[in-house]
């Protein structure tokens, strides 16, 4: 393309005659000097003289020069010399005649204005193109004339948020991993119960009776002991409360001596508050004569309790029972034991409302029925009422030998009762409002005892209050209170802290007599927690190949020791040892067991081998088994 001469375009004034080089033989022999393509001239362009870099031709090249370029600006020469130099160290001396002093100027070119020298453009961006000395045209693209820096500086500021965002979620996710990944089970399978006589619990009004809000005054108690559940054995309204407390007159009604509405709805919501769910007795006997018919009745359960809300629900069923379920459940209780049941076996109706009472209370809640109600029943009968039953209440009878437990344990374990998921599940006590207290005059240590091996059982435990502490029933050595012998197991509550069960100035309803032992509730704590935490304690089964199988062994050895073992896949085993004899005694199991850890009873974390395995009179220990 050829070049049109411009009065604006730069020219380059030369010598006709430029030295060649000394050096032009070995640099570039066949290259003729070229002109800049930009720049225009009238003469021809002069050959330009090329001096090794390794001599100092340079000053004799300059002597040579016309000298009537000795006026041009030193400078100029200077940066046109350096602008010329090659990188393989090739130095060009241009006289000061080559361009002249019009050097660069600034041109128009399809309306955007250029500016060679600081590289903006007219819109005032960076143009980068500027740099390259190539003129913007219609056809540039767009992103050319974009604001690069601050989309770097944009682009970086959010690839570094989005960075940190990712950290913090994967950082988030870490903490708030749960500690285990064990099976779940309903809150009322596998978990410890506490039944409380409330009379006898604690008194917050100083009249000597135990009410419902002396039972909230103890929620840190009961938390710290760790129980998930609080079953109330009798709140109902009678003619003689609480010596009295059976024979009911309503099922709706709270007896005055121990709160009101308000209280009872305080406690639970208190009770929630920590984890801890209600259960309430229902004494149906002898305040019914007979079941009545099932009116099936869909389910409602309302969580107000205003008063048109329960006048509604009164309205809704002529079933006593559901009423009194439907009224209770709108409190807030998540779980009822019928009391006394097993005195309808043969009612016509027990089935019918049965299945309407589990209706009502939906699978979030419990149904609690005696093993004396389904020992009571043919087989036909026992299997269609488990289907409507959560828990079954078994009393274990400690009064008749190692022998009788491990048998009684055994054969409540099959059958009807065997471990299941979606079945009825053991609810293990070892005394009650109507059951003497293990430790019956005899020995603190033998409550303790049989509590640690209750809590190894499969199914749901309940603790009496006060056998944490082995509470004693109330001592009448003298006998001067005969006519309340039948209520001595429900001696009123001790306290470790301080505070008692009323004031001083007040006298209890049941005189003051009974003995306990406080070290013993730090062992029942620490066995509750192991239990929550370890599948094969708190799951009544295992799940292999679709079908399930018992984790429970029982072992009956001499000297009337009993021994349960728990296992569970990929978790640890855990043995208990019972002594329920007098004396010291050494034993070798080692043909069943080799080696553990003690986690309740002695010293914790104590390593033991089973081939000498020392235990000593109405003691417990339980073990973690080395794997």
């Amino acid at each position: 393309m050829e070049m049109q001469n411009h009065p604006n375009l730069l020219g380059v004034n030369s010598q006709t005659n430029l030295l060649p080089s000394p050096s032009a033989s070995n640099f570039l022999p066949e290259e003729d000097a070229s002109t800049c393509p930009l720049l225009s001239s009238q003469t021809p362009s002069p050959p330009l003289a090329f001096s090794h870099p390794l001599t100092s031709s340079g000053g004799d090249i300059d002597s040579q020069m016309d000298s009537s370029n000795n006026g041009e600006d030193t400078k100029a020469e200077e940066e046109i010399s350096n602008s010329s130099a090659s990188s393989s160290g090739i130095v060009m001396d241009v006289a000061d005649s080559v361009f002249n002093k019009l050097a660069y100027q600034q041109y128009l070119k399809n309306g955007n204005d250029i500016t060679q020298e600081t590289g903006l453009a007219g819109n005032g961006h960076l143009n980068h193109l500027a740099y390259l000395n190539i003129p913007l045209s219609k056809d540039t693209p767009d992103f050319v004339s974009w604001n690069w820096p601050l989309i770097r500086k944009c682009t970086f500021f959010v690839f570094m948020s989005s960075l940190l965002a990712m950290v913090a979620i994967v950082i988030a996710m870490i903490a708030t991993l749960p500690t285990s990944c064990n099976p779940k089970t309903a809150w009322y399978r596998g978990f410890v119960f506490y039944e409380i006589f409330p009379p006898s619990f604690q008194d917050s009004n100083k009249d000597g009776i135990g009410d419902l809000l002396g039972i909230r005054s103890r929620i840190e108690y009961l938390e710290k002991l760790g129980v998930r559940a609080v079953r109330l054995n009798s709140i109902f309204s009678s003619p003689h409360y609480p010596e009295d407390f059976n024979n009911v007159t309503s099922l709706t009604e709270i007896d005055h001596h121990i709160g009101t509405i308000s209280d009872f709805e305080l406690l639970v919501q208190n009770l929630n508050q920590r984890n801890i769910s209600l259960i309430l007795d229902l004494p149906i006997y002898p305040y019914l004569k007979k079941l009545g018919e099932s009116t099936n009745w869909p389910n409602f359960v309302n969580e107000s309790s205003t008063t048109t809300t329960m006048e509604s629900i009164l309205s809704e069923s002529v079933n006593p029972i559901t009423l009194a379920m439907k009224y209770w459940i709108a409190l807030g209780v998540s779980g009822f034991y019928i009391k006394g049941l097993e005195n309808f076996a043969n009612d016509v109706y027990l089935i019918d409302n049965l299945s309407e009472w589990k209706s009502t209370l939906g699978n979030d809640r419990a149904l609690i029925v005696s093993d004396s109600l389904i020992k009571s029943l043919d087989k036909e009968a026992a299997s269609k009422v488990i289907n409507y039953v959560d828990l079954v209440d078994v009393h274990v009878l400690l009064t008749n030998g190692t022998t009788s437990i491990e048998n009684h344990i055994n054969d409540t374990m099959k059958g009807v009762f065997a471990p299941t998921e979606a079945g009825p599940w053991i609810h293990w006590s070892l005394g009650g409002v109507g059951k003497e207290r293990p430790t019956r005059g005899v020995s603190a240590n033998i409550t303790l005892a049989s509590i640690l091996m209750q809590l190894m059982l499969p199914g749901t435990p309940s603790i009496f209050y006060g056998d944490e502490i082995a509470l004693d029933s109330l001592r009448d050595l003298h006998n001067e209170h005969s006519e309340s012998r039948h209520l001595h197991h429900l001696s009123i509550m001790q306290w470790n802290n301080g505070a008692q069960f009323t004031s001083s100035e007040t006298l209890p309803w049941l005189p003051k007599g009974a003995t306990a032992t406080f070290q013993n509730f730090e062992d029942v704590s620490k066995m509750i927690k192991l239990r929550d935490r370890s599948p094969a304690l708190y799951k009544n089964h295992i799940e292999k190949n679709s079908e399930l199988e018992q984790n429970t062994v029982l072992h009956h050895i001499k000297d009337n020791v009993l021994i349960v073992e728990r296992r569970y896949p990929r978790r640890h085993t855990f043995v208990s040892v019972t002594n329920f004899g007098n004396n010291n005694l050494l034993l070798d199991v080692s043909s069943n067991y080799y080696s553990g850890l003690v986690m309740i009873g002695r010293t914790r974390n104590e390593k033991v081998y089973f081939d000498k395995f020392s235990i000593g009179p109405m003691e417990t220990i339980v073990v973690k088994l080395d794997k």
